[in-house]
């Protein structure tokens, strides 16, 4: 069950110096229903999350419309972090898109992962790196991209996420409505 944890950090710190088997222990997997949130608005954010198994969306509202600002899938950190480490109100919901799984990382596991490993700081900064550019790069691309640019590049990256999330759940993360979005993929589709 924690194999995937290790296996993401070891990709991004290879030479991390952490002892795992201090980490079993502190380690708790969270079974996720469909549909079923994490965390919403105006709630703290309780616990950093490693996705075992499972998809999920994070979204807020706006004039009472649901507006998907990413997913998260299998062998990605979750969370609401400023939340978390502030204390304060997420401004996000987090919902699993189907049945999901997930390694919950308590304060004693985060503090074993980075204040006291060799290597914790920098493997810290790694992990805040690697969710600030992947929100970077979704921000700029809905400044500077077409509806059907952002749709390529998801097809590109992730092919298989769009197998697994509802229709309407991909035109609001694409900034379109679920009609356009059929559009986009017949117009696509023609071209092709």
């Amino acid at each position: 069950m924690q194999q995937p944890f290790y296996d993401f950090i070891s990709r991004l710190l290879p030479n991390h110096g952490i002892d795992f088997s201090k980490l079993d222990s502190q380690l708790r997997k969270q079974t996720i229903g469909k549909g079923d949130y994490l965390f919403r608005e105006g709630e703290i954010c309780q616990f950093i999350g490693f996705i075992i198994k499972g998809c999920f969306r994070i979204f807020i509202l706006k004039d009472d419309k649901e507006i998907t600002f990413d997913f998260f899938v299998e062998n990605r950190p979750i969370a609401d972090y400023e939340s978390y480490f502030r204390k304060q109100p997420t401004r996000f919901y987090l919902q699993a898109i189907e049945s999901s799984e997930i390694l919950i990382l308590n304060d004693v596991c985060l503090d074993l992962l980075f204040e006291k490993s060799q290597n914790g700081q920098r493997l810290q900064r790694l992990v805040v790196e690697t969710l600030f550019f992947r929100f970077r790069d979704k921000l700029l691309s809905l400044y500077m991209d077409e509806p059907d640019e952002r749709y390529l590049k998801l097809l590109e990256t992730e092919p298989a996420l769009l197998q697994r999330i509802p229709q309407y759940y991909l035109a609001s993360y694409l900034g379109i409505e679920p009609e356009s979005l059929s559009r986009l993929k017949k117009r696509l589709l023609s071209r092709s």
